[in-house]
């Protein structure tokens, strides 16, 4: 049927939209502008989201599910004993630097991608700690009782994340060091094991 709305064509415009995006910025962005990238005529572009503002609404859970699906593939492919943690680490940091649209919105709309970020991180926690519950188990921190998985994860993300905001000299190294540099942490920090922590409790 040539009124039916397809999956693929949808992903196309999306697809186009944050390639739009990372090209004329969110203000001047235009549904002409995703038509263009899209290869999609506008009248398509329209079939599928009625406004800017439709459009824009569906693309954030559309990076949701991009997201969750890159990280799926990232872990498929951890070979055992590789430190699962630094593969993460990894997608993570080239999600956010190959992203379409977020380098050119850093410099162009700060406010913008903070409040992107401010409200993708609760999802983003629920996505790792459904799927790095694995990787962040066998974390030495974890495995020595000095931070849950749950804390690492939190952890994780806002380093890494503020590796991407405010990048440094070091920020293409910091997937290599990042396990050791969070164990650093939690040991300067002076966080005692859990199971120290507990024993003494008991010997009060």
């Amino acid at each position: 049927m040539s009124g039916e709305l397809l999956p693929e064509t949808r992903d196309r415009i999306l697809e186009g939209a944050l390639l739009a995006l990372g090209r004329v910025g969110l203000r001047r962005l235009t549904m002409n502008d995703v038509s263009e990238r899209s290869g999609l005529s506008r009248g398509t572009v329209y079939r599928y989201f009625a406004s800017k503002d439709a459009l824009l609404a569906v693309l954030a859970e559309y990076e949701r599910d991009r997201f969750a699906e890159g990280l799926r593939r990232a872990l498929a492919g951890i070979t055992p004993g590789e430190p699962g943690l630094v593969a993460v680490t990894e997608y993570i940091m080239g999600y956010l630097r190959d992203h379409p649209a977020l380098t050119l919105l850093i410099d162009t709309e700060p406010a913008f991608v903070l409040s992107f970020l401010r409200q993708q991180l609760p999802v983003f926690h629920a996505i790792t700690d459904e799927l790095l519950a694995p990787v962040m188990e066998d974390a030495r921190p974890v495995r020595e009782g000095r931070v849950t998985a749950a804390e690492l994860n939190e952890l994780l993300l806002r380093v890494v994340l503020s590796v991407f905001l405010v990048p440094g000299e070091s920020s293409n190294a910091v997937a290599g060091v990042l396990e050791g540099a969070l164990d650093g942490i939690v040991r300067l920090a002076g966080v005692q094991p859990r199971s120290r922590r507990s024993a003494r409790s008991r010997t009060a």
